[in-house]
C-alpha cells in the first residue's frame, strides 16, 4: 500500500475536484446556450407564424377564425396544447379549402373583358381580347382539358398572371403607331406648350431670329387639346430647333469674342517686344555714348602728361596729332553707331505707334461691340424697355442707396389683364401691340426717376425712389387710367386694354425676393378683386 503516500494524495484529490468543477460549470454554461438559442428559435418561429397569420388574413372567410386562434395561443408559447388543436383545426379548414372550386371567378373575368372589349376597339384588338376570353372560359370550365383551336391556342391559363400578361399582349398598339400618338396620349399638351412659350419669352433672342420667334410663339399660344398629335410634333420640332439655333449662335459670339481677345492679347504681347526693343536700344546707345566719354577722357588725359613731360617740339606734334587722330576717328565711329541706332529706334518707335494706333481701333469697335451687345443683354428686344437683367442690375444699385440714406423706395408689378385672351382671339401681332403701347404709356407718363422695365410675357416692373407706398399708389393708378383710355383696332374689332398692379414699399431687412413677393400677393388681390385695378401690401 505505499503507493497512496501521505504527501501526493491531497494535492492529487484537490486537482481532480477542481477539473470536475470545471467540468460542471461549463456544462452549465454550454446547457444555458443552448436554452438562449432554443428560446431564440422559439421567439423566431412565432413571429414568423403570427406574421403569416396576419398576411393570409381575409384570404377566405372560414380561415380568418383561426388564423386569430393561431395568434391568440402563441402568446401562451409553442408548446401549448390549445395551439395544437388551434393548428389541427387550422389543418382541417385548409384541406377543405383547397378542392373547392373558386366561385364566381367566371364572372369577374366576364365583367374584365366586357370592360376591356369597350375601351379596345380596333379591330385587330377585339379579336385578339375574344379569343383570350374563350381561352380564359374554357380554362376554368374544362379543368385539365386544353385542347382547343389552333396550337398556339391550347395552352390554359393556370395562374391569373398568365391571363393579364396574355390581355397586355392583346391590347399593345399596332407596331406602325407612331411616337407622336403616344405623346399625345401621355402629356399635357397646354402645360408642355405653356412651359415652351414662356421659355422663349424669358430668353434672349437675337434680332436675326425675330421672326422665327415670333412664329414659334403663335403657334405655341394657339396649341390646345384638340391639336393633332402629329401637328403638336411639328410645334415641338421648330420650338426645339429655333432653342438650338440661339444657343449656336450665343456659342458662336462666344467664340468670336474668344478670337478678338486671344487677338489683342497676342498684340500686346507684341507691343510689349517692341517697348523692350526700343528701351534696349536706348540703354545701348548710353552705353556707346559713355565708352567714349570715356576713351576721349583717356586721351586728354595721356595727352596731358605728354606735354607736360615733353623737351622738344617735334616730338610732341607728333603724340598729339596721332591722340587726335584717333580722338577723331572714335567720335567718327560712335557717329555713325548711333546714326544707325537711332535710325532703328526711329522705326521701332514707328512701328509702336503703328500698332498703338490700330490696336485703338480695334479698342473703339470692340467697345461699340460691347455697347450693343450690352444693350441687347438689357433691352427687351420687342418693346426696347429695360429687361429682367437690367432690373435686377437696378435694384441692386437702388437698395444700397436705400440702405444707405434710408430715403423711401416702392415696387410696382403691373400686369396686363386677359392677355391670352387677346393672343387667342386677335393673335399673337396683336399681343405683340398691346405691350408696345403699355410699354409707350409707362414710359411717356412716367417721372425720369422711375425705372421701368419689362420683367417677362405680360408683367412689368417700376421702381420709384424716393417714393411711399401712398404715392406710388396715386402714380400708379394715374397710370392705369390712362392705360384703360387706351385702345387700338384688331380684325376690324376694338379692342379694350386694361392692366393690374401690386405695390409695396421697402421695409427694414427686406430683400428683392421679400418685396417682389408681396408686390406680387398684392397684384394677385387685385385680379381677385375684378382687375383694372391697384392693390398695397
Amino acid at each position: 500500500m505505499s503507493f497512496f503516500s501521505k504527501a501526493a494524495d491531497p494535492d492529487k484529490w484537490k486537482e481532480k475536484y477542481l477539473n470536475l468543477l470545471d467540468e460542471q460549470e461549463q456544462s452549465e454554461a454550454s446547457c444555458k446556450k443552448a436554452e438562449e438559442s432554443y428560446k431564440e428559435k422559439e421567439d423566431l418561429l412565432c413571429k414568423t407564424i403570427i406574421r403569416l397569420t396576419i398576411a393570409t388574413t381575409g384570404l377566405d372567410p372560414l380561415l380568418d377564425p383561426h388564423l386569430l386562434g393561431i395568434r391568440d395561443q402563441l402568446k401562451n408559447g409553442i408548446n401549448s396544447q390549445a395551439l395544437k388543436e388551434e393548428l389541427e383545426k387550422f389543418t382541417n379548414s385548409v384541406a377543405q379549402i383547397k378542392h373547392e372550386p373558386p366561385q364566381n371567378r367566371s364572372l369577374e373575368t366576364g365583367l374584365l373583358f366586357d370592360f376591356l372589349l369597350q375601351q379596345y376597339t380596333t379591330e385587330k384588338q377585339q379579336s385578339s381580347l375574344r379569343r383570350l376570353k374563350k381561352r380564359a372560359d374554357d380554362s376554368m370550365d374544362a379543368g385539365d382539358r386544353t385542347t382547343y383551336g389552333s396550337a398556339a391556342e391550347t395552352v390554359k391559363f393556370e395562374t391569373p398572371n398568365q391571363l393579364f400578361i396574355a390581355i397586355l399582349e392583346a391590347i399593345e398598339p399596332d407596331e406602325d403607331t407612331s411616337a407622336a400618338n403616344a405623346i399625345a396620349n401621355h402629356i399635357d399638351v397646354e402645360i408642355v406648350s405653356g412651359q415652351l412659350l414662356l421659355l422663349l419669352e424669358n430668353i434672349e433672342i437675337p434680332s436675326i431670329f425675330d421672326q422665327q420667334a415670333q412664329t414659334a410663339k403663335q403657334l405655341l399660344a394657339a396649341s390646345n387639346r384638340t391639336r393633332t398629335a402629329a401637328a403638336f410634333e411639328t410645334i415641338l420640332d421648330k420650338s426645339f430647333k429655333l432653342l438650338l439655333k440661339i444657343k449656336q449662335h450665343n456659342q458662336s459670339e462666344q467664340q468670336d469674342i474668344d478670337k478678338f481677345l486671344s487677338h489683342i492679347t497676342e498684340q500686346l504681347a507684341a507691343l510689349d517686344v517692341s517697348v523692350m526693343g526700343a528701351s534696349t536700344a536706348a540703354i545701348e546707345s548710353a552705353e556707346n555714348r559713355s565708352k567714349l566719354d570715356q576713351s576721349v577722357s583717356e586721351q586728354m588725359e595721356e595727352l596731358k602728361l605728354s606735354s607736360t613731360n615733353a623737351t622738344k617740339l617735334e616730338p610732341l606734334k607728333g603724340i598729339i596729332n596721332s591722340r587726335l587722330a584717333t580722338i577723331a576717328k572714335e567720335i567718327q565711329e560712335h557717329t555713325q553707331k548711333e546714326a544707325v541706332q537711332r535710325k532703328k529706334t526711329q522705326q521701332q518707335l514707328d512701328d509702336l505707334a503703328n500698332k498703338i494706333k490700330d490696336m485703338e481701333s480695334e479698342s473703339s469697335e470692340l467697345k461699340s461691340k460691347l455697347k450693343i451687345a450690352n444693350n441687347q443683354a438689357l433691352r427687351d428686344s420687342l418693346t426696347g424697355l429695360p429687361n429682367r437683367n437690367a432690373y435686377n442690375e437696378r435694384l441692386e444699385a437702388e437698395l444700397a442707396r436705400w440702405k444707405r440714406y434710408r430715403s423711401p423706395l416702392s415696387l410696382i408689378v403691373w400686369d396686363i389683364d386677359h392677355f391670352k385672351s387677346i393672343n387667342d382671339s386677335y393673335g399673337h401681332k396683336a399681343g405683340d401691340k398691346v405691350l408696345l403701347l403699355i410699354a409707350k404709356q409707362l414710359s411717356d407718363h412716367s417721372r425720369s426717376t422711375d425705372f421701368i422695365s419689362r420683367f417677362g410675357g405680360e408683367e412689368f416692373t417700376m421702381l420709384l425712389p424716393n417714393t411711399d407706398s401712398q404715392s406710388a399708389l396715386t402714380v400708379a393708378n394715374q397710370l392705369r387710367q390712362t392705360i384703360e383710355k387706351t385702345g387700338f383696332n384688331a380684325s376690324g374689332a376694338s379692342v379694350a386694354i386694361t392692366i393690374s398692379c401690386g405695390i409695396t414699399e421697402f421695409i427694414p431687412n427686406d430683400t428683392d425676393e421679400t418685396a417682389f413677393e408681396r408686390a406680387d400677393q398684392a397684384l394677385y388681390q387685385a385680379k381677385e378683386q375684378g382687375r383694372n385695378r391697384c392693390c398695397i401690401l
